[in-house]
């Protein structure tokens, strides 16, 4: 089992840096905290986790909605404000926006940006996580105030989630906790998530029959090893699964895709 000290970035595909980045700056409350050609690196003040967005250009493909990022906010009324903000301003932003969705404690917002994926922003209820849902407490040590980010009418507090795709979520959820070292925290009939132990952020693991977009290996995760000797270690374990499609190392890293066809990166 490898045993990774943090899931630590998540990788992002778009086609024009310039178009997408002003959606999670504008809109996420997130910032640009790095910038090369081709990519840069966003995070959110309340989220150590950070994004590689990638600029992939006009023939990067659409990705399923079950493959998108989630902010959360504080407050029920924040939903209903953001989709009034966005749908003021989806010409703006070049987006698709479509109406927020009700399910068991919680409320999205789901819109579509311009670089092909889909966006969510979220509330959950506390009587989530009064009834033991540990994903759904609040992940942030301060909450931010509307000072921080104006104008709107709702405040994104944390980027809280990815999603995966996957066949059978009892084969992948025993993949993630039993090889990758992962966490199981929760899920449901449908539903699986899965984290690291030592920090809040998580991956909603969705079961999708007869999938037809598996994602190209620039949309990945990142697990961070201890020492380049971990990753090694972790490429000589992985390779030995003949399920797996693992890469050859490269700079202390190396990249595979799991059970499902996700695209993973173990680095040091």
């Amino acid at each position: 089992m490898l045993k990774p000290i943090g899931l630590t970035h998540g990788h992002y595909e778009c086609r024009v840096l310039d178009e997408t980045l002003p959606i999670f700056t504008d809109l996420l409350a997130m910032k640009v905290v790095e910038r090369s050609q081709g990519q840069a690196v966003v995070q959110h003040p309340n989220t150590s986790w950070r994004l590689v967005v990638h600029e992939g250009g006009p023939d990067a493909p659409d990705k399923p909605q079950n493959n998108h990022y989630g902010v959360r906010v504080a407050h029920a009324a924040e939903i209903d404000a953001a989709f009034a903000y966005l749908d003021a301003h989806k010409a703006r932003y070049k987006l698709r926006v479509a109406r927020p969705r009700a399910q068991h404690f919680a409320n999205s917002l789901y819109f579509r940006e311009p670089g092909g994926n889909t966006l969510e922003i979220e509330y959950y209820d506390p009587q989530a996580a009064a009834e033991g849902r540990s994903i759904a407490a609040p992940h942030w040590q301060r909450e931010l105030s509307e000072s921080e980010f104006p104008g709107r009418g709702y405040v994104p507090q944390a980027l809280t989630h990815g999603t995966l795709e996957c066949n059978d979520k009892d084969a992948s959820a025993a993949f993630y906790r039993d090889v990758l070292g992962l966490q199981i925290a929760g899920g449901g009939r449908i539903s699986v998530y899965v984290k690291h132990d030592a920090t809040p952020w998580y991956l909603v693991v969705l079961p999708i029959p007869k999938r037809k977009k598996p994602l190209r290996p620039v949309n990945r995760l990142t697990l961070t090893m201890a020492s380049a000797d971990e990753v090694e270690k972790a490429h000589r374990e992985l390779s030995g699964i003949s399920s797996l499609e693992v890469q050859p190392m490269d700079d202390a890293s190396f990249l595979f895709a799991d059970l499902d066809r996700n695209w993973w990166e173990v680095r040091s």
